[in-house]
């Protein structure tokens, strides 16, 4: 398969390694939901999410803004079209979920086909480099470099605002003074500019791991089929057992321990006891509960750590809360991830 998508990357893709041009973007959103909980498909097709600015460039020319409600700009449809163009972004598989998912369906955006993108996100995680942007020029020492007060102004214009003194409540609101406005789209160019250097500045994959690339994408975007009846099902049957788990527990310990995940409570408690326990994850516990000298009240309560803790409940929550309409969850997967150990989990966005 990875033979295949090799020759595709060369067949449709001379576009990739000698493209004539290449079209630089960044999208900036605003969205009712949490982009890192679901996900970037499900947050692109969310009716909340906006797309507020685009800032776009192609090559080395100046750095353009489209804002919500402006024609598409016609370099897009060029580069759909026009098999010598790429378009590139710093995490791509956030650009293209909003391309695919919000701005195609609502206003015809033009989505160009996957084999013709490239990612710098990619790029820079191939060669154990830091995923974010911001760390990525700092790293290398770019001359543009991250606008870090603007990306706060960013955080804070992508989500509701609080309800002022005799506003509703229950309103949504959004932070939409034009200066602020101004301010966000002067930092979307910023960010295109530091995305641009990295394209000049990083090797481009290989053939072969550009199309291990593509291929990662094109599972991502395909996503996988989770059983909503049957996740919904356990997590129910968790959340029942949890009280009687809790209940018992308090009754062992004399009240010092009320909850299966008051860690800290646990630990002191099964110290005094003359149980140390550095961790109260499963090997761990497995572990302790081999020894035969241990008082059949820690090695209860032992047990009902092992098998009440919630981060299944929890994982469960995740997946149902990221699987889409469909019942499939997308972007679980990451291109060198693994590169990320030691540098920080690379984010959803280009933070």
């Amino acid at each position: 398969m990875l033979q295949v998508g090799a020759e595709l990357v060369h067949r449709r893709g001379a576009a990739i390694d000698c493209a004539a041009r290449v079209l630089h973007r960044d999208y900036e959103t605003r969205s009712r939901t949490v982009l890192k909980k679901i996900g970037a498909h499900k947050y692109a097709a969310d009716p909340s999410t906006e797309v507020m600015f685009c800032a776009y460039a192609v090559d080395d020319g100046p750095v353009q803004l489209w804002r919500r409600g402006d024609p598409v700009p016609p370099v897009f449809f060029e580069a759909a079209t026009d098999l010598n163009w790429s378009v590139g972004a710093h995490g791509d598989h956030f650009e293209t979920a909003i391309e695919q998912d919000n701005l195609a369906p609502r206003i015809g955006w033009p989505v160009v086909p996957l084999e013709r993108h490239v990612c710098t996100q990619a790029r820079a995680l191939a060669l154990g480099l830091p995923a974010k942007l911001g760390l990525l020029a700092d790293a290398l020492e770019f001359t543009n470099r991250k606008d870090k007060a603007g990306e706060r102004l960013m955080h804070q214009m992508s989500k509701p605002r609080r309800a002022r003194k005799g506003e509703d409540p229950t309103g949504v609101y959004w932070f939409e003074d034009e200066e602020r406005l101004e301010r966000w789209g002067a930092y979307a160019c910023q960010d295109v500019e530091v995305e641009r250097e990295a394209h000049d500045h990083l090797p481009l994959l290989s053939a072969v791991e550009q199309a291990r690339w593509v291929l990662s994408r094109v599972i991502n975007n395909r996503g996988f089929c989770v059983d909503r009846s049957f996740a919904e099902a356990a997590r129910c049957i968790a959340q029942t057992a949890a009280p009687e788990i809790d209940a018992e527990l308090a009754e062992i310990t004399g009240g010092a321990v009320t909850g299966i995940n008051q860690i800290q409570r646990l630990q002191a408690w099964l110290v005094a006891q003359g149980c140390m326990a550095k961790s109260l994850d499963r090997k761990t516990i497995e572990k302790l509960l081999t020894n035969p000298e241990l008082a059949s009240s820690v090695a209860r309560v032992l047990e009902l750590r092992l098998g009440g803790a919630q981060a299944a409940v929890k994982k469960l929550d995740a997946l149902l809360l990221r699987a889409g309409s469909d019942d499939r969850v997308r972007d679980a997967f990451r291109f060198h991830g693994a590169a990320i150990a030691g540098l920080g989990k690379a984010p959803n966005r280009k933070t």
